[in-house]
């Protein structure tokens, strides 16, 4: 029977817009990978740094606008918002990424997405509505310093927060790096907008935070409806949302899990420490995060290739490459916070906040192991062995926890920094033994090792070295310190960690500065 010729002349529209699925047969353009992925990378990266600047132009605006101690309250509400916000999705977010690949017609693909948009859209506004409603009861537990009514729209803009994550996972998985980076970026930058006129406009001070944030991401929630839901001309399915469910659900421990070592050191710190230390820990934290950000967004330009070809020939020494590279590229970008440290706290704070620069340096560390864990999730996330992810984590966070009652009382924000290092590493551990069982993981381990002694040692000398105060000379000396990694590694005796073929795959396959792709 003929199709219809509307059917068709979608058909057309569609291929001319040149919109595809990439499926696991897709192997004619394997060649071109590794470029694509280094553009892919440097758009990621451009856009998760610039949404970030966003974000820290907010820090050097709330010490000016709030007292240090409304700066804690603001550090402990975004704490909530932001762990909440990976909760009530309800990990369908990650089926979106994994089963997106397998359908053949993108427009079914697009209805199977707009499907968990209004599932995790249904699930965000039941579980709000559910801990707005008992907050009475649990509010007063976990905030004694903090009013119940600000969690309270904690809680709501977490919701918001999570409904708006769908469209970047679409845009992840099929990787188009440029709508991913332009949405975070305008979205980021609008929010940062509507606080900057609820604090500064209207003058109401923590809550205007909170009411900026609602407003931003309400409006952003709205916009997730049509993005999302037009590829599909608003006919969701939810024929395969079961399978979904099955693939996500195992991960729901695991983001209560996140959602606790995200949560665990604040929720101790408010208890036991003033709510000035917190707003200095808080500080401190955030700067630390860039690491982060810069390490998911290669994970996001490589995440479809991985899918495509992880299991194939070849697959698991493109993984163990790919992760020392990254990693070797972590260890720099965590050399160079550590190393300035001081001039980022100077410029973002003032000295009453002086004690963020420790607490910079540490997470920093905490970081590189997570980071490192973000990748030995992969191939679990490959093999669909999702519920040891749940299990690392879980580990994680015990250890964080029990590290946060032991340290916090002697040490105050200096232990949950230390606690924070020992919950990330037992779950990179974890995670690593686990990859193991089900992926031939192998990375490099001579090129981490050197790498790894390397920065250690350069870190080092930036704290004996009397390069303090910020003058021209100290500056100069830190960045000749951070220059000094790459070289030594390049001249490293014997076989060099870096030598030419190794650059270039890290240029291929990092950000895209790569020429050919090999």
């Amino acid at each position: 029977m003929d199709r219809p010729a509307s059917a068709g002349m979608a058909d057309r529209r569609r291929a001319c817009r040149g919109d595809r699925v990439v499926s696991a047969s897709t192997t004619a353009t394997a060649g071109k990978g590794g470029k694509r992925m280094g553009m892919a990378s440097a758009i990621y990266v451009g856009g998760a740094l610039l949404a970030k600047v966003a974000k820290f132009l907010l820090v050097p605006f709330y010490v000016h606008y709030l007292t240090l101690a409304e700066v804690g309250i603001v550090v402990f509400l975004q704490a909530v918002s932001y762990a909440l916000a990976r909760v009530f999705p309800l990990g369908l977010g990650q089926a979106v990424k994994r089963y997106y690949v397998e359908f053949d017609d993108v427009f079914e693909a697009d209805r199977f997405t707009a499907g968990i948009w209004w599932t995790v859209t249904a699930a965000a506004v039941g579980l709000a509505a559910l801990l707005m409603g008992t907050a009475p009861i649990w509010g007063q537990v976990i905030g004694s310093q903090i009013a119940t009514s600000l969690i309270v729209l904690a809680v709501a803009d977490a919701a918001l927060q999570g409904i708006g994550t769908i469209p970047l996972m679409r845009y992840i998985v099929r990787q188009e790096p440029m709508a991913h980076s332009a949405f975070s970026i305008v979205q980021i930058v609008s929010v940062t907008a509507a606080v900057v006129l609820f604090v500064a406009g209207f003058g109401w001070g923590v809550e205007g935070v909170i009411w900026g944030e609602i407003v931003g991401y309400g409006v952003w929630a709205l916009a997730s409806a049509v993005i999302v839901n037009a590829p599909a001309r608003w006919r969701p399915t939810f024929g395969r949302l079961r399978e979904a469910f099955r693939y996500s659900i195992v991960l729901l421990p695991h983001l209560v899990f996140v959602w606790g070592i995200t949560f665990a050191d604040r929720l101790i710190l408010e208890a036991q420490v003033s709510l000035d230390a917190l707003g200095v820990y808080g500080v401190g934290y955030q700067m630390a995060t860039v690491l982060t950000m810069v390490s998911i967004a290669i994970s996001n330009a490589w995440l479809a290739r991985f899918f495509r070809t992880g299991e194939g020939e070849g697959g698991s020494a493109e993984y163990a490459r790919t992760f020392s590279a990254i990693s070797i590229l972590t260890l720099f970008l965590a050399l160079g916070l550590f190393v300035f440290a001081d001039e980022i706290i100077a410029v973002v704070a003032n000295r009453e906040y002086a004690g963020a620069v420790l607490i910079l340096r540490l997470v920093v560390v905490a970081h590189v192991f997570h980071a490192a864990n973000q990748f030995f999730m992969l191939p679990l996330f490959l093999v669909k062995q999702t519920r040891h992810i749940s299990t690392s984590t879980g580990l994680g966070l015990v250890v964080n926890v029990v590290a946060n009652l032991l340290l916090i009382p002697a040490l105050g924000i200096v232990g949950a920094a230390a606690a924070t290092i020992a919950g990330y590493l037992a779950a990179t551990l974890s995670s690593f033994a686990f990859a193991r069982r089900g992926y031939p993981v192998r990375p490099e381990w001579r090129a981490l090792a050197i790498a790894a002694a390397v920065a250690t040692a350069l870190a080092v000398a930036a704290l004996a070295l009397p390069l303090h105060g910020g003058s021209i000379l100290a500056i100069l000396a830190k960045l000749g310190l951070c220059v000094a990694f790459p070289l030594v590694l390049l001249l490293w005796p014997g076989r060099p960690v870096l030598d030419r073929a190794d650059l270039s795959k890290l240029t291929r396959q990092l950000p895209g500065i790569g020429r050919r792709s090999g």
